[in-house]
């Protein structure tokens, strides 16, 4: 005679185990969180100038997929001086809001190819523009608030 409702079904057994390996991932995957809360991290290096450090506009338009022109007119930016030097310190505040869109979608997508489904896809908060068109309107900001509200949970 079974001495516990474990030994009568063994299929209880099994389920617990299951759940026991699934709480194991869950815990492992909330202290990777922690560790990561408040921790140091650089999202898409790659965009960077290997030299300077600095946000690299070529690699950034490379990521887009725009050409460095488009961008450079739409921030109203010189393209002669841009395409000589794309990492120039000159250049970093109009391209920091470029940049940081890109990350958070990043975030949410992971994949470049729906990051530029995304930018140019129109938006019922852009009043029905793309945010590619928003940002080469040199409107990168406003495109930045409502991704920065959607990664915080804030409705638009």
């Amino acid at each position: 005679m079974p001495t516990s409702l474990l030994e009568a079904r063994p299929e209880l057994l099994e389920r617990a185990a299951e759940l026991q390996s699934q709480v194991a991932v869950i815990q492992e995957k909330i202290q990777a969180l922690l560790r990561g809360v408040g921790g140091l991290q650089v999202i898409l290096p790659e965009l960077h100038d290997e030299t300077s450090g600095r946000i690299d506009a070529q690699k950034l338009v490379t990521f887009m997929g725009v050409p460095l022109k488009r961008l450079a007119e739409g921030l109203q930016l010189n393209y002669k001086a841009i395409h000589r030097n794309p990492s120039a310190e000159a250049f970093q505040p109009a391209l920091k809001p470029v940049k940081r869109s890109v990350e958070i979608l990043h975030d949410f997508f992971h994949k470049p190819e729906t990051v530029r489904v995304w930018l140019n896809t129109s938006h019922p908060d852009l009043d029905g523009h793309t945010a590619l068109e928003m940002i080469l309107a040199n409107n990168p900001n406003a495109v930045l608030r409502i991704l920065e509200n959607a990664a915080v949970g804030v409705p638009v």
